[in-house]
């Protein structure tokens, strides 16, 4: 029983290791400016989503097993049996496609291969299992049966047997020992992706795109709306063409880093629509827009600079961690 325990706690552990090693990840592919370089290869992004999905599925799936008390019919004690080894292959493939996904070779370790050789006898292909050039015929057997384990029955070369004890909670804990191993060699590797993308740009900084006197280049527009005299105009005029300027530099530093998500792009769309309004309306060619139109597109442009400026800032604290 001690010994029984210790296996729990270590696959409980192993668990959670886990786990923060799958958020690890998914942080990786959920962030902007991997998600967008992701996405352009559909396929490749729903291999990863569904690896990462099933390898949590059938973590749970160990977890239930485990926890779970294990029924006194025979027939429900062979689903169990059933439903925990393909559970455990299920999740060897879905780590194999995680890794590759990524560009990472994954190699079945010789305990892997055994638990898929153990699940191909004993639930996969029993009543005809080749392998390595010989023939298998396999049982469970019944009385055995229990939520630690069964006996396997191997008929083979003309009426020679063997018998293997199959320990189910042994095979869970080593498993997902290399499982973890897997899941942190991926994610060791997605750090240093990050990293380097992060040395990269960091003293790049995007606030500095957003010089000093913005708020004064921005308040000149607005003297142009109040008093539109031609050296204001002209003036305003060549405002809003530097804070134009300002604003294509800045979707251009986004988009070169990847960190240009379709929320921050429509803003920005919203923006220079602004501004060609503003434009238009200081040219004389907005026939339909009155002073107090002018007046509110100028507060948007006004309020909306503090809200990408704060972005700025953001993304830029962001590399610095």
């Amino acid at each position: 029983m001690p010994e029984l325990n210790g296996l729990i706690h270590s696959i409980e552990e192993g668990m959670k290791r886990i786990g923060y090693l799958e958020e690890a990840v998914r942080g990786h592919i959920n962030t902007t400016r991997y998600q967008n370089d992701l996405l352009k290869d559909s396929d490749n992004w729903n291999q990863i989503c569904s690896s990462l999905d099933t390898i949590n599925d059938t973590l749970y799936s160990q977890l239930d097993y485990l926890n779970a008390e294990y029924p006194s019919s025979s027939g429900l004690k062979y689903i169990f049996t059933y439903g925990l080894l393909q559970a455990l292959f299920i999740q060897q493939d879905a780590i194999r496609h995680l890794l590759e996904a990524f560009g990472i070779q994954f190699e079945l370790t010789d305990r892997l291969k055994e638990i898929r050789l153990l699940r191909n006898a004993s639930i996969g292909h029993p009543t005809k299992n080749k392998t390595k050039g010989a023939t298998y015929y396999n049982y469970i057997s019944r009385m055995s049966l229990s939520k630690t384990g069964f006996t396997l029955m191997r008929s083979f070369d003309q009426g020679s047997n063997e018998f293997i004890d199959i320990e189910m909670y042994s095979i869970i804990n080593d498993q997902l020992k290399d499982i973890e191993s897997s899941y942190k060699l991926l994610s060791e590797k997605l750090t240093e992706a990050d990293r380097m993308h992060r040395d990269k740009h960091k003293d790049n900084l995007l606030s500095d795109i957003f010089h000093s006197s913005m708020s004064y280049t921005i308040s000149k527009v607005a003297e142009a709306i109040h008093s539109p005299h031609s050296g204001n105009t002209t003036f305003a005029l060549s405002m809003l063409n530097s804070i134009q300027k300002t604003y294509q530099k800045f979707e251009a530093s986004l988009l070169e880093r990847g960190d240009l998500s379709e929320y921050t792009k429509y803003d920005l769309d919203e923006y220079n629509h602004a501004l060609r309004k503003l434009k238009d309306y200081l040219n004389g060619n907005e026939l339909g827009l009155t002073d107090s139109d002018a007046n509110i597109y100028h507060f948007y442009i006004r309020e909306k600079n503090n809200h990408f400026e704060k972005i700025a800032k953001e993304v830029d604290d962001n590399y610095r961690k």
